[in-house]
């Protein structure tokens, strides 16, 4: 009758590539001289040595699972505080410099401040420049520690705080830029100078007039010296006059184009054409005494839409420059 197998004999014939069903003899020798001896393996004690094997066996795959993991989470741990140290490193130096950035900030605003108190323009509330922002708190990860996360949320608020500001910064210059601006090209077509060098002889107002003797009203200034003394234009404009007129002999007209006008009268020569485009200092003509004069001298008026003004009040101190 055959032997039945039984299944730890089977698994055990499995685990050490052997045939089951057998019969199994221990054999040792101690000396090739003497006859071996064999002792017959009973099959519990190959049940027993099974079922011990197996057991070593799965722990030992417990024990290398818990040791690979516990080697995995030191690792992890390692990489993590590695990268952790790193990005701290890092978000230091951003914040480093995204200090620098914000005092640089402040500076440019306390420039702006100057120069629009300079130019009389509006300044802006101090609680508005706060740029103050918020938003939802975004989670980071359970990996990165807590110390990290929040430094990077305050590091991007930082940033949107400080691109409000670049912004408003720009937009607030770029305001003051066209402002001076056009400042500057009300400057250009105001007249600002004195046209001639030379004695002033009558200044405006009333006076008694030279030539018919009656009291009258002067709307300019008689500016005296000799002939050929070269005239100028007191600011930017276009000649809207160039010609003989009368009274006034060899005229030019020039309009500023902001309801500033000025009128030189009595030149020997004029030096330029109606239409023409002329610049501040542009040479138009020589000083003369064309026209209803006793004598050579410019005569010059400043209006303002279409009112006659103190040319004295415009004219600048002589140690002020003019470009």
């Amino acid at each position: 009758m055959k032997k039945k197998i039984t299944f730890g004999e089977t698994l055990f014939a499995r685990l050490f590539n052997i045939v089951a069903g057998k019969e199994y003899l221990v054999a040792w020798q101690w000396d090739a001289r003497r006859v071996s001896r064999f002792v017959p393996l009973n099959s519990n004690l190959c049940n027993l040595v099974m079922v011990s094997l197996s057991m070593l066996s799965l722990s030992l795959l417990c024990l290398a699972g818990e040791s690979g993991a516990w080697i995995y989470r030191q690792v992890s741990s390692a990489v993590q505080h590695k990268e952790n140290t790193s990005l701290k490193k890092d978000l230091t130096q951003v914040m480093t410099q995204q200090g620098s950035v914000e005092s640089t900030l402040d500076s440019l605003t306390r420039l702006e401040e100057k120069i629009r108190a300079l130019y009389g323009m509006n300044t802006y509330d101090k609680s508005f420049l706060a740029f103050g922002v918020g938003g939802r708190r975004v989670e980071l990860g359970a990996s990165m520690a807590p110390a990290v996360s929040e430094q990077i949320v305050n590091s991007g608020l930082k940033n949107r705080q400080l691109q409000s500001k670049i912004t408003f910064t720009a937009s607030s210059f770029k305001q003051i830029e066209e402002f001076v601006r056009y400042r500057h090209n009300l400057w250009e077509h105001t007249p600002f100078v004195l046209p001639t060098k030379g004695q002033i002889t009558s200044g405006f107002g009333y006076r008694l007039h030279p030539v018919v003797g009656e009291r009258a009203f002067h709307e300019g200034l008689d500016i005296a010296n000799s002939k050929w003394t070269p005239i100028f234009a007191t600011a930017d404009g276009i000649v809207s006059t160039s010609t003989e007129s009368g009274n006034f002999g060899n005229l030019v007209v020039i309009d500023h184009g902001n309801g500033y006008l000025t009128k030189y009268g009595h030149m020997t020569k004029i030096m330029v054409e109606k239409g023409q485009l002329v610049k501040r200092y542009a040479l138009i003509g020589y000083m003369g005494d064309t026209g209803r004069t006793t004598g050579t001298h410019l005569h010059y008026e400043v209006h303002r839409d279409g009112t006659a003004q103190n040319p004295e009040k415009y004219i600048l101190p002589s140690g002020i420059l003019v470009d």
